[in-house]
């Protein structure tokens, strides 16, 4: 296969990866996802595809490349009662917090954020599940978080849980988190935005009494 039949070579001269040392990437990627879902589609007679995003619908059996039997779109309400959103924009010490670029590294609003979680872990029950916009974003708030204290005060109150690039890892994670909260001790999952964890389960009933989104 040519690397233009549908794959490209990708060259990133400038990547970083979590030690901020440059480190140069070249990466094949495909860009057909026909391709890349054609061995599910050879090895079972029926495949059943479901999301919450899949629209327009007739777009989908042309990219994957194949003709479907049922094609169905079901109406959804997002109205429920039970889930306030709220949006919080000052801390405890009543400074305005953002995770802004350039307001990443600020100690005060690292430190705010990790109060906010406090007083959550004290109050909610069961799970909360704590998104950031990046792993490294995530790691280095943490590293604050532990520095600071704010750690310890947390497992005071619930066990954490990381997402990491490893799939592996994640999985065990996710498994202990449910665990930590089928038993009453209740525990705080750390997780990326639009990653593995967010795109890919549903944190329902007791496994999600509180969502918080560090960044947009």
């Amino acid at each position: 296969v040519e690397h233009n039949d549908g794959f490209a070579v990708i060259f990133d001269p400038f990547f970083r990866g979590p030690s901020s040392i440059p480190e140069p990437k070249l990466q094949f990627s495909c860009l057909d996802a026909s391709l890349a879902i054609q061995p599910v589609f050879t090895k079972f007679l029926s495949v059943i595809i479901t999301s919450g995003t899949l629209s327009p619908l007739d777009l989908y059996p042309t990219l994957l490349g194949f003709q479907p039997a049922v094609s169905k779109s079901f109406a959804m309400s997002i109205f429920r009662t039970c889930i306030l959103p709220l949006v919080v924009s000052k801390g405890a010490d009543q400074q305005a917090i953002s995770t802004r670029f350039e307001a990443r590294d600020n100690i005060s609003i690292i430190r705010n954020y990790g109060i906010l979680l406090i007083e959550l872990v004290s109050s909610v029950p069961d799970g909360i599940v704590t998104f950031f916009t990046s792993y490294q974003y995530m790691e280095k708030t943490i590293a604050h978080w532990d520095e600071m204290g704010i750690i310890r005060q947390l497992l005071a109150h619930k066990l954490i849980f990381i997402e990491t690039k490893d799939v592996v890892e994640t999985s065990i994670a996710y498994d202990n988190y449910k665990r930590a909260c089928n038993i009453g001790r209740g525990a705080i999952f750390f997780s990326i935005a639009r990653g593995k964890v967010a795109e890919g389960i549903d944190f329902k009933g007791h496994y999600g009494r509180c969502v918080v989104c560090i960044g947009v």
